[in-house]
């Protein structure tokens, strides 16, 4: 019992200091933050964040994790009230575009991550997991949302995940360049068109 307990604590600690983190990075951006400042946010000294998360690196990528967790139950909260296959896809894509315009910070950090990782030798591994993981979340949705509807996807699930991501990121950067919300709805209604389309389902 007192085992489960400290498991707990200690998952509970680790989830504040993601929380935390993720605050402090969509506030100050990735660059300018170091394992100190982080362990500031989080309130804790950086001895204690390092005995957490390794390095900056093993907590940027916690981050990743984390947000993609958000993402997934986001999604899966929007498709699974929908009446049919064709409306869950699209509500799924809506309640993410959702989370984008109403916290712009969190997808700066998103952007910011694969130039740092890009930008950095030792961390370019950070860029693949945030296209991989991303893929497989969103292709694993895809699959989960075909099999409950006993439809067939016309392309594979992985193939239209990264066209999914791919297009998001572009109208991503530009919303966040502009803020053009109607303009952004708009194409995003041609994106759910031609998502709907390759999957066979228009």
């Amino acid at each position: 019992m007192a085992r489960t307990l400290d498991i707990e604590a200690r998952d509970a600690r680790k989830q504040a200091i993601l929380d935390a983190t993720i605050q402090a990075l969509a506030r100050d951006g990735v660059a300018a933050s170091t394992t100190r400042s982080l362990a500031a946010a989080a309130g804790i000294n950086q001895a204690t964040l390092l005995y957490y998360f390794e390095s900056k690196e093993a907590l940027l990528a916690a981050v990743l994790q984390e947000m993609m967790r958000r993402t997934r139950e986001l999604v899966i909260a929007a498709a699974s009230s929908a009446p049919d296959l064709r409306v869950a896809v699209a509500e799924s894509i809506r309640a993410f575009w959702s989370s984008v315009e109403h916290e712009p910070k969190l997808e700066m950090i998103q952007q910011e991550l694969t130039l740092y990782a890009l930008r950095n030798a030792d961390s370019t591994w950070l860029a693949r997991e945030q296209y991989a993981g991303y893929g497989a979340v969103v292709a694993a949705i895809l699959a989960e949302a075909f099999t409950a509807a006993g439809q067939q996807c016309a392309v594979p699930f992985d193939t239209l995940a990264r066209f999914i991501i791919a297009a998001l990121d572009g109208l991503i950067l530009q919303f966040l360049s502009d803020r053009d919300a109607a303009r952004a709805r708009r194409d995003l209604d041609l994106l759910i068109a031609a998502v709907l389309a390759l999957a066979g389902l228009a």
